[in-house]
């Protein structure tokens, strides 16, 4: 079993440095304008850069050594060729370290989950901790503000909180039941137009179920350890993911213009009054305290000013990734259970085979 994690931490490690790497590379492309990838596409290399690494790992550590429980330790030793009989893949590069680099990754492991459930927690707590401490006493919004925020909620099968207060906010916190946080003084700040340019980007958020998503891909991001970089991929990502959503309010309210305006509004608003946006992977804000962000987002949306989203690219990008995921799932486990049965120890083999010739 120890054997398996410290496969499993090494590999991972591995595959997160190397998705590192593409991500940086496709985000330098983009920003130098060699490649002009739509937010779509690069938010989807920054997912699989991020995903890719540990669901890989646990796939080649799960196909090499799968077959012992039904092959026997002693076929699986004899089946490796001299003078590498006591290699069992990356082992035999760390024996030297042995016990402790695998009683370390064991730790690494125990103490990565630890920390992503208290973190994920802690997030989902302080988000009700903030609405607690907010000032109650604030302008009772507009009725034909009101009956627009109960409109689209109804529409879209969301659930609205409603908090008195004069700061300007709104989200979407939670995971699975995800619920719509608007306050009484982001209503009393926009326009009608505005309000559901704002509505529909958050209600994007919902339907997508991009915080469950995000919750997701912490967890892929602390199953390395090269956390510090992972991180910075999912800030990318996560820039991507409201220019989607701000793409697909374009489009369904064929107002670019208004909507950057209530960027504009919100952003000035939120640094006047200290405003800071539930962070972590149990909420997504329409307005976060990136500047660069803010910036690009507000130039996208005024660029769509003279040419629309196409409206079916729309509704496709408004979709969870569910299908996807079951795909890309079922794809891993029958293609490790056809080579458990038809070729077991092909997968151990070959990167035993890789190793020798990266070490001779």
């Amino acid at each position: 079993m120890l054997i398996i994690v410290e496969n499993f931490v090494l590999f991972s490690m591995l595959f997160s440095l190397a998705g590192f790497v593409i991500a940086c590379a496709a985000r330098r492309a983009a920003a130098s304008g060699l490649w002009r990838p739509r937010p779509l596409t690069l938010s989807g290399v920054y997912t699989v850069t991020l995903v890719a690494p540990p669901v890989i790992a646990a796939w080649l550590v799960a196909a090499a050594f799968l077959p012992r429980l039904w092959l026997g330790e002693a076929f699986i030793d004899e089946a490796h060729p001299s003078p590498f009989d006591n290699l069992h893949l990356l082992s035999g590069l760390t024996a030297r370290l042995e016990p402790t680099l695998v009683y370390s990754a064991l730790l690494f492991i125990v103490l990565s989950a630890l920390f992503t459930a208290w973190s994920s927690l802690r997030s989902y707590r302080r988000v009700g901790g903030i609405i607690k401490r907010l000032e109650m006493n604030a302008t009772i919004p507009a009725p034909e503000q009101l009956a627009l925020v109960e409109a689209t909620a109804a529409r879209y099968g969301l659930d609205v909180g409603l908090v008195m207060s004069d700061y300007p906010f709104s989200f979407v916190w939670g995971y699975r039941n995800s619920k719509l946080i608007l306050s009484s003084g982001l209503l009393c700040s926009l326009s009608l137009i505005e309000l559901e340019g704002v509505l529909e980007h958050e209600a994007t958020h919902h339907a997508r179920r991009d915080n469950m998503v995000k919750l997701f891909l912490s967890l892929c991001s602390y199953a390395s350890v090269v956390i510090p970089l992972s991180r910075m991929v999912m800030k990318w990502r996560s820039l991507e993911v409201e220019m989607i959503c701000d793409e697909v309010a374009v489009a369904r309210t064929s107002a670019p213009l208004e909507i950057a305006e209530s960027l504009v509004k919100l952003h000035r608003k939120s640094l006047s009054q200290k405003w800071c946006t539930p962070a972590g992977a149990s909420a997504s804000s329409f307005v976060s305290d990136d500047t660069a962000s803010f910036s690009r987002r507000v130039q996208r949306a005024i660029s769509f000013a003279d040419h629309l989203p196409d409206p079916a690219q729309a509704a496709a990008m408004s979709q969870s990734p569910r299908t996807g995921a079951l795909v890309f799932a079922s794809t891993l486990v029958l293609t490790l259970v056809a080579l458990s049965l038809l070729s077991p120890l092909a997968v151990h083999r070959t990167v035993e085979s890789f190793i020798q010739i990266t070490i001779i």
